[in-house]
């Protein structure tokens, strides 16, 4: 994912003021103390659950790296098949940016009820908001072109401080809450409309919808979505509390992630279980919003984009797919929606599972997988450079 952009500087100083000095120092001690007790790479941990061939090909597919716990499904027309090691279709993990792919659901779904248009204004929302930004539409956020910055404002000197840690410490370095949201519009700046992911961007389209239906995100979700759909493992989370942690690439634990007033981008936390209900629904057109996964623009040289999910616009199968990335998990969904095939992957640490999507269609008598360039790793949405995610091409993740 991309870098937050929280770092300030003394104007009259022309240095970084004192306290950040103090923090920065800080921060480099921790990471000193982090790496001296690292862990050895390692393979994946627990005993194989479910289908011991798709797990093989999973583990040749990701390659050795320092995992934790996995679960997978591939979805082969109406058959799906669980597998993973120290984890079954029923675990819970963090799925990081394929949360706004119901973030874009619902956004679809709030057009179907005439509570937004596709070409609703933030200034429409929030009749306070002024100039640039007032203008930008609620369209132009869902297919990640809206000028918006890629990550949310600090809401405060501490906060910024405290995201820049969070690096190091492997904390939530999500810091404002909905009303920071809605607040930190009257003060940023809006580039040009081009394609570029943004969290913050779905941080404010997921608000946006709340302030229209008058519902927070997490009851929409639930009442438009989950319930409707039977997706019973699937929430989010209100507080950190109760929730299980994930793993750094190298095995240090990270902390749980809720991302406050930034849920719409990122918090949502599920089971392959249900992902494999929200892959056949979508691919179906049976889920609410639905229409959401459809092909609407050029991305970049590799993809095209709808509203949220990217479809791959070079190789065969053509593939529609969001991935996602917190401190502590990476995840993976793709499908190929002339044949109905597809593959989830969820993971407790944040060694990426892009490569996943070359298992699409194994397994269905065909003898190979996708030829689709995925570029795994460029976009993972939801985690800060230098916080394990690794480098990403705008964070889709």
């Amino acid at each position: 994912m991309t870098e937050i952009d929280v770092n300030r500087t003394s104007a009259a100083a022309g240095r970084p003021p004192r306290r950040m000095g103090i923090a920065l120092l800080a921060a480099a001690l921790t990471a000193a103390v982090l790496a001296a007790i690292t862990p050895w790479p390692r393979g994946f941990q627990g005993a194989p659950t479910g289908d011991a061939e798709l797990m093989t090909e999973l583990e040749d597919a990701l390659g050795s790296q320092h995992w934790q716990h996995v679960a997978a499904a591939r979805v082969n027309g109406d058959e799906v098949t669980f597998a993973g090691t120290g984890a079954d279709e029923h675990t819970e993990f963090e799925i990081g940016s394929i949360t706004k792919t119901f973030t874009a659901a619902l956004f679809a779904d709030a057009i179907d009820r005439g509570e937004v248009e596709a070409d609703t204004r933030l200034g429409e929302v929030w009749p306070d908001l002024e100039g640039k930004v007032a203008e930008v539409t609620l369209e132009s956020i869902a297919m990640q072109r809206s000028g918006l910055p890629s990550q949310e404002p600090a809401p405060s000197f501490g906060d910024g401080v405290m995201s820049v840690l969070s690096r190091y410490i492997h904390t939530d370095p999500y810091r404002g809450n909905a009303a920071d949201i809605v607040a930190s519009l009257s003060d940023v700046e809006v580039g040009e409309p081009e394609p570029e992911y943004s969290n913050y961007g779905f941080a404010v389209l997921g608000q946006a919808i709340a302030k229209a239906t008058g519902q927070d995100y997490s009851d929409l979700v639930r009442d438009r979505l989950t319930e409707p759909l039977g997706m019973e493992e699937t929430f989010v989370p209100e507080s950190a509390d109760g929730l299980s942690h994930g793993f750094t690439a190298s095995g240090l634990p990270a902390a749980p992630w809720t991302l406050g007033g930034s849920e719409p981008a990122g918090a949502i936390r599920s089971t392959t279980h249900d992902l494999t209900i929200w892959l056949r629904a979508v691919r179906e057109r049976t889920a609410p919003g639905a229409e959401a996964a459809t092909m609407r623009a050029d991305f970049d040289e590799g993809d095209r984009i709808g509203w949220a999910w990217f479809i791959t616009n070079k190789g065969a199968p053509q593939l529609t797919w969001h991935n996602g990335g917190t401190g502590g998990y990476r995840s993976y969904l793709g499908f190929d929606r002339e044949t109905g095939d597809g593959i989830i992957v969820l993971n407790d640490s944040s060694n990426d599972v892009d490569a996943a999507a070359t298992l699409i269609g194994a397994g269905a008598g065909t003898g190979s997988g996708t030829t689709a360039d995925t570029e795994a790793g460029a976009r993972s949405t939801t985690e800060a450079a230098g916080a394990g995610e690794g480098s990403t091409k705008g964070g889709r993740s």
